[in-house]
C-alpha cells in the first residue's frame, strides 16, 4: 500500500487513538490532533512505540474554537504539500444543560458539525493534490433517534436536550458531508470521496462531558458492559480510510460490519441545502 499522509482529529484516545494506531502499523505518516498537550503526547508516544512507526507527529487544538481550528489548518498547510486521509473523528455530548462556545455557538453543534465543516474546507487545497483523497466523517447511530429536525433553530436555542443536540448533530454532519459531493461534482474535484461512518456504542470519551452527572454516571455504568471496545469501534473509520475497496467511492455510510443506510426519514435535498447554508455562514469568517 502506498504511503499515505492521513489527519485523524480527536486521536489522543478511544476510537481516534485506535485509529491512529492501526493506520500507523500499516506504514502511513500519521497527523495525531488531540485538544490536551499531555494527554495527546502520551497518546502519540504510545502509538509510535506500539506501531513501531516513527512518521507520526501530533499538533493540539481545541476544536470548540473555529478560531483555533483555523490556526491548526494553517499550520498543517505550511508544514504539509499533500493531504492523502482527512478523518473528522473528534466529537463530544454535553450535558443537559444547553452551553455555548466563546464564540457563542451551541457547543454540540461546534465541535460536531461546524468543526468538521470547516477544517474540511480548509484542507481541501491539500486534498486536491492528493492522487486519490479520501474524507472520512464518524458519525453515530444517535442520528436515527434523535427526532424531527427543527431547520429554523438548528442551535436548539428551544427544546434543547442532550440526547436531541448530540443526534441531530450527527445527522446534519451526514448531510453535510453528502453535500460535499454535489459540490465538489460542481467544481469539476474528483479526486476527492466523502463518507461517514458510526463505531456503534463503542467506549470512548466521547461522553467526559454528558457522565458529569450522577444520573448518566449509572446509566453509562450499567450500558457499558454492552459496549464495543474503542478498538472495535474503530473498524470503520480504519475501513473507510485505506481500504481498496473503497476507492473512488463517495457519499457512502458504513458501520462496522460494512455499507448501511442513514435514516431518511427528514431528508430532503432541501434539508441538507438548508443545513449546509447554516453552517457555511457560521464558518465563513474562518475561511
Amino acid at each position: 500500500m502506498d504511503n499515505k499522509v492521513i489527519l485523524i482529529t480527536g486521536a489522543s484516545d478511544g476510537i481516534g487513538k485506535e485509529t491512529a494506531k492501526a493506520l500507523a502499523k500499516q506504514g502511513h505518516t500519521i497527523i495525531m490532533h488531540g485538544r490536551n498537550p499531555q494527554k495527546t503526547k502520551s497518546a502519540y508516544e504510545e502509538v509510535k512505540t506500539k506501531s513501531g512507526n516513527n512518521n507520526i507527529e501530533y499538533l493540539v487544538a481545541d476544536f470548540l474554537s473555529l478560531a483555533e481550528i483555523k490556526r491548526f489548518a494553517d499550520n498543517i498547510k505550511q508544514k504539509y504539500d499533500r493531504l492523502d486521509v482527512l478523518v473528522n473523528n473528534a466529537g463530544a455530548q454535553f450535558t443537559g444543560k444547553r452551553e455555548t462556545t466563546a464564540e457563542e455557538h451551541e457547543k454540540t453543534m461546534s465541535i460536531n458539525v461546524f468543526a468538521p465543516h470547516l477544517l474540511t474546507i480548509l484542507l481541501l487545497p491539500l486534498l486536491k493534490k492528493s492522487p486519490s483523497a479520501r474524507v472520512v466523517t464518524v458519525a453515530s447511530a444517535a442520528h436515527k433517534m434523535a427526532g424531527k429536525p427543527t431547520l429554523s433553530d438548528i442551535e436548539l436555542k428551544n427544546n434543547y436536550s442532550m440526547g436531541k443536540a448530540y443526534g441531530l448533530s450527527k445527522l446534519y454532519v451526514i448531510w453535510i458531508m453528502r453535500h460535499f459531493v454535489s459540490e465538489m461534482a460542481k467544481a469539476g474535484i474528483g479526486n476527492i470521496t466523502f463518507n461517514t461512518v458510526h463505531p456503534a456504542s463503542a467506549t470512548s470519551s466521547l461522553g467526559r462531558e454528558s457522565t458529569k452527572s450522577l444520573t448518566t454516571k449509572i446509566i453509562y455504568f450499567l450500558w457499558r458492559p454492552l459496549m464495543k471496545t474503542a478498538a472495535e469501534g474503530a473498524t470503520s473509520s480504519i475501513y473507510a480510510a485505506t481500504s481498496p475497496d473503497l476507492e473512488g467511492i463517495t457519499g457512502k455510510y458504513y458501520g462496522l460490519k460494512g455499507e448501511e443506510k442513514p435514516s431518511d426519514k427528514f431528508y430532503s435535498p432541501q434539508n441538507e441545502q438548508i443545513v449546509w447554508d447554516y453552517s457555511m455562514n457560521i464558518i465563513k469568517p474562518y475561511l
